[in-house]
């Protein structure tokens, strides 16, 4: 996995924002508003090179990448551009596909600066407006029989909502007398540039969307209410923190469309479908919510952030109605159930070095774990297998930790491999395709690589290598019935005695494992004059030591958790894990571990997804396949872009902790978008496979069905989405902290 972008591309970056930020104020952007079009801008582009960057080298550009213009994109809806960059890169590289005196003619002038624009549809009314028609040395449009290449003249600039400058074709136009081709090659052309605009009008929407929400939290931190700024009220700063995410993800949505297409992935077309949907349905919503955190001031047109609530709208409805890009997803999807054409013609993304996989070296152990469940997995296992740790199997573990497949991320030192996070995380996404029972494993390994680091030599070496063995598992002693989610306000106290050892009287809930556990990793107040953060230490608590009850908690997820009682329990000073009231640092590389692996959430709404998308394949309707009808194709593929943005913050967080990039929001980030959609479309697909997914049974629906009991509790387990929200509002956004 590789998401960086090289130097040169930083550089491009860096260079555009710079241009924009100084050329496109909100004081030009206002000037440029009666026209829609800033002529000084257009002239700093053509001294850049910015608009020449799709234009083949032959016609005089630069031939750059899509992914250098989808950067570029990005930074020009950050500041609004009042130029028609999008749709002339498009334009101009589909121009250049061409041959005629005309065209020759036209492409030379591009090369001198000349604007081309385009409308990225076919043209079934003469009233389409097309952004740029007004002011524009060419303009390209396309019907069902062929391309045209026309002057501005013939068109009547209209007023608008972005106050672009639009413009609708003449009633008088002769389309015939402007054509540049004809026949089904030059429409794939045609739709391969649309698909181009349409990641590079995405990417302008992300950049968009992430400013206004930066103008917003800004704001947010200087207005005060009550005495205090109104960011540290979560009625503010959640919806900020959910619009954020969904920005972000539009950002990596696009940019991974760009890689697919680059590699020629089978599912680029698709990914271009589902990344301008994405930005185009969360943008406007992003801002709507900025907007609104200015009060009456946000609809005041002195202030910025009604522009961007207008352009978030206006800039995707050139391509018409963008709720209709779902139903071109899952044309691509699934064309067979939706009768459609296959693409013929994809965009033209040049090279690109990112890499939004997991790797040939994941793949690889991806299939190393598959050949071993195929080895070992008998009936008897089979029958064995739950999702939840009933499914636990103790020689089914120590099998796996002989053949280097429960912890084979681990050092060497300690039994591991020395695995990749990719490789873990394929080989992670195997066992939960195969129904096998992944929570003890995640915890142990949770709790070993802290004693790796924190731990005392006598307790690592009674403990690690019984964890790597498979033989020991570990549970997490955390949350208290009085604290919840505010682990730092534990009451279970641990008082040190005179020879150096532990006295622990207290209690803990939800410590999932705790019935098959042999250690609870134990967070215990050890100062009760010191602040709630300072006064806690941590420990590695034997479960068999006299005074530690188990007592079961049965959840409507069919699974067991546990609520333990430590009455009186002696515990030998060689089991505190890190200093004596050193417990925050402990638990801050905890948490950060646990904000890495949000990966693990996601799991649950990959099998009940593909639960749904399989009965739904082959479901019926009226003698029709059930996706022939657009309102279910749509609520299935809007589910399958949900998943895949999902699948991009989590990975992103994986990417971020191997290339130890210190980020504190990407996990966080990715636990919340992933528990949150998960239980949205949970809850949806339910809808659209009822009454069959109300069944409970062990395959098919079933696991739609688990789903759905499942997908709330990922949104409690782990910290629930509302400290998730404040994490992300916080680090993501800079906004005042609104909690305790």
């Amino acid at each position: 996995m590789n998401l960086y972008l090289t130097d040169e591309q930083n550089m491009l970056q860096e260079s555009a924002a710079r241009l924009f930020a100084a050329e496109s104020s909100g004081a030009r952007v206002r000037a440029a508003e009666a026209t829609g079009f800033d002529p000084a801008l257009w002239q700093q582009l053509q001294e850049m090179g910015l608009n020449l960057m799709r234009l083949p080298e032959a016609a005089g550009g630069l031939d750059s990448g899509l992914l250098d213009a989808v950067l570029v994109a990005e930074q020009a809806g950050r500041y609004l551009a009042s130029v028609p960059l999008i749709e002339h890169m498009a334009a101009s590289r589909l121009l250049a596909q061409f041959e005629g005196e005309g065209v020759s003619a036209a492409l030379a002038k591009l090369a001198e600066g000349a604007l081309i624009t385009f409308a990225p549809q076919l043209l079934n009314s003469r009233k389409i407006p097309v952004n740029a028609a007004a002011v524009a040395d060419y303009v390209l449009l396309a019907d069902s029989n062929g391309l045209y290449l026309l002057g501005a003249e013939h068109f009547s600039p209209i007023a608008n909502l972005g106050s672009g400058a639009l413009a609708q074709l003449k009633e008088s136009v002769e389309l015939n007398d402007f054509a540049v081709a004809q026949g089904s090659e030059a429409l794939a052309e045609f739709n391969a540039a649309c698909d181009e605009w349409r990641l590079l009008c995405a990417a302008a929407l992300s950049g968009l969307a992430e400013q206004g929400l930066r103008m917003a939290s800004e704001y947010a931190n200087e207005r005060k209410a009550f005495g205090v700024p109104i960011s540290s009220f979560q009625g503010i700063s959640h919806p900020l923190a959910d619009a954020i995410s969904q920005a972000e993800g539009a950002q990596l949505l696009t940019r991974k469309a760009v890689w697919a297409l680059a590699t020629g992935r089978s599912d680029a077309a698709a990914s271009v479908a589902m990344a301008f949907w994405w930005a185009a349905d969360t943008s406007s919503k992003a801002m709507a919510k900025a907007l609104h955190t200015f009060g009456g001031y946000g609809v005041s047109l002195e202030y910025d952030i009604q522009m961007y609530y207008r352009r978030a709208k206006a800039w995707p409805a050139c391509a018409g109605d963008a709720q209709r890009a779902l139903l071109d997803a899952a044309d691509r999807l699934w064309p067979e159930q939706r009768s459609a054409s296959a693409v013929t013609k994809l965009a033209d993304a040049g090279e690109n070095h990112q890499d939004y996989s997991l790797g040939a070296d994941a793949e690889a152990f991806a299939e190393e774990t598959r050949a071993f469940f195929a080895k070992h997995m008998t009936p008897e296992l089979r029958a064995h297998a739950h999702h939840s740790v009933d499914g636990f199997h103790p020689d089914f573990n120590k099998l796996a930790a002989k053949e280097g497949m429960l912890f084979p991320h681990w050092p060497a030192e300690y039994g591991g491999l020395g695995k990749s996070a990719y490789e873990l995380a394929a080989m992670v996404a195997v066992i939960e395709a195969e129904g096998w029972e992944h929570v003890t494993a995640p915890i142990t390994n949770q709790v070993a690589q802290i004693v790796m680091r924190f731990g005392t030599e006598e307790a690592k070496a009674e403990s690690l290598g019984r964890f790597g063995s498979g033989e020991s598992l570990a549970c997490m002693g955390f949350t208290e019935p009085s604290c919840g989610c505010d682990v730092f306000a534990a009451k279970t106290f641990a008082e040190v005695q005179e020879n150096g050892d532990w006295l622990i009287n207290g209690q803990k809930i939800f410590t999932t494992a705790a019935n098959l556990a042999d250690y609870c990793f134990l967070l215990a107040r050890t100062s009760s004059d010191k602040p709630k953060h300072k006064g806690l230490s941590v420990f590695l608590v034997p479960m068999d030591l006299p005074g530690i009850e188990v007592h079961a908690v049965h959840t409507l997820q069919d699974e067991r958790t546990n609520i333990v009682y430590f009455s009186d329990v002696k515990l030998p000073a060689k089991y505190l894990v890190g200093e004596v009231d050193g417990g925050l640092k402990v638990m801050a590389s905890t948490l950060e571990m646990e904000h890495g692996s949000a990966d693990q959430y996601r799991h649950g709404h990959v099998t009940a997804f593909h639960a749904a998308e399989k009965w739904a394949l082959a479901a019926e309707r009226d003698g029709l396949p059930l996706l022939a009808d657009n309102q279910t194709a749509s609520r299935l593929a809007r589910a399958k872009v949900h998943l895949e943005v999902s699948t991009l913050l989590c990975y992103r967080a994986i990417w971020c902790m191997s290339e130890q990039i210190h980020n504190r929001y990407w996990g966080p980030m990715a636990k919340l978008f992933a528990t949150e959609y998960y239980q949205r479309d949970a809850d949806d697909l339910m809808d659209m496979c009822a009454p069959y997914s109300v069944i409970q049974q062990r395959d098919g629906l079933g696991h739609l069905e688990v789903g759905y009991r499942q997908s709330i509790g990922t949104t409690i387990y782990g910290g629930t989405s509302e400290v998730q929200r404040s994490l992300v509002a916080e680090q993501a956004l800079g906004l005042a902290r609104s909690r305790g």
